[in-house]
């Protein structure tokens, strides 16, 4: 029995989807010489109030452990490492798209952070990290004196 490559083009994304994976086999991007994934770049959302900035990012398949995340000069770096978790039994592999390797997503906070009380946390695959601005970073209103 032959494997077919499935790849419907039902919208735009789609083919958008295909024109850049054409383009990453061809300059050997995301794949290597045994066309296995290696590229591993987690999604986040980063999102600002008006008492501090919340960054969430998928982690799926990673375990707490194996996640950093610290802050230096008003950026925010998650690090980390998603290890392969397959024994070689001589199996033959006829596609593998999941990503695996060591990873960094970096995040320049516009603002200052108050450091000690930085809080992550890890839940289903989901990292949040909540990082209040600094008092000098609120904005402050000023009272007008009238004379």
């Amino acid at each position: 029995m032959a494997l077919i490559r499935w790849r419907p083009f039902r919208d735009m994304y789609s083919l958008q989807d295909e024109i850049n994976r054409m383009f990453d086999e061809f300059s050997g991007g995301s794949l290597d010489r045994d066309d296995k994934v290696v590229r591993l770049v987690p999604a986040a959302d980063v999102i600002e109030n008006k008492d501090s900035f919340l960054v969430t990012a998928e982690l799926p398949g990673i375990r707490k452990d194996e996640i950093k995340v610290t802050v230096q000069n008003n950026t925010l770096i998650i690090s980390g490492e998603k290890k392969k978790e397959s024994e070689d039994k001589g199996d033959t592999w006829h596609r593998v798209e999941r990503s695996y390797g060591a990873f960094t997503r970096s995040f320049e906070l516009p603002a200052m952070v108050d450091s000690g009380k930085i809080k992550a946390d890890f839940e289903d695959g989901v990292l949040t990290v909540e990082l209040p601005k600094a008092e000098a970073a609120k904005p402050k209103e000023i009272m007008i004196n009238i004379k």
